[in-house]
């Protein structure tokens, strides 16, 4: 049975899970909400809060790149800062990754981008 775009988000956000926490990263929340805007995956990795964005591309939707929008961008950024501000986590640095995942005919693919973008 072919999967919906909405199970192959979620699987493509349990993968970007269970890789980041084989590297040591802690899952701080997921689908973390703010308002408009939720961050899929915010966790502490060395002394920073990592905020990451979890960009699922199945088989069938082509070989288009799975970006961040300037507007998703300053969504994400938003959401941040309030995450920060209302956890007590201000103390810590942070930064934004990106995490793409590409479902193939039998297997997963992943593309982890430290620092994919920054607070301007």
């Amino acid at each position: 049975m072919k999967q919906t775009t909405v199970e192959i988000g979620r699987a493509g956000e349990d993968l970007a899970q269970k890789y980041l926490s084989s590297l040591g990263y802690k899952i701080l929340e997921k689908n973390w909400r703010w308002r408009r805007c939720e961050i899929d995956l915010i966790a502490l990795h060395e002394d920073q809060v990592v905020f990451v964005e979890v960009k699922t591309r199945g088989r069938d939707q082509g070989e288009q790149e799975a970006e961040i929008s300037h507007g998703q961008r300053t969504r994400i950024i938003n959401a941040a800062h309030a995450f920060l501000l209302s956890n007590r986590w201000i103390k810590f640095e942070s930064r934004f990754d990106l995490v793409r995942v590409r479902k193939t005919n039998r297997s997963w693919s992943l593309d982890h981008l430290k620092g994919a973008f920054e607070v301007v």
